[in-house]
């Protein structure tokens, strides 16, 4: 089985509780999640194994994501 992800994942600012779309720019499964908003800012979020999200901040402010959607898809033979 091959595992991919989606290019786009759900950013949730836990301040002022808005979601938005962020893009993924680098991801490492259950290690760290690094995503760009409005392609003007960067934020790198680290894997919380007791919550099971990402978690980050960049300005004061506290973002979390579940991280990208995957895909599971057979190669070989059939």
């Amino acid at each position: 089985m091959k595992t991919t992800y989606d290019d786009k994942c759900k950013i949730h600012n836990t301040d002022h509780d808005k979601t938005v779309d962020g893009e993924v720019l680098e991801f490492r499964p259950q290690a760290r999640l690094v995503v760009s908003l409005e392609r003007s800012v960067k934020i790198t979020l680290a894997y919380d194994d007791k919550h099971h999200i990402y978690v980050g901040s960049m300005g004061g402010m506290e973002f979390t994501s579940e991280g990208p959607r995957a895909y599971h898809t057979k190669e070989g033979r059939t």
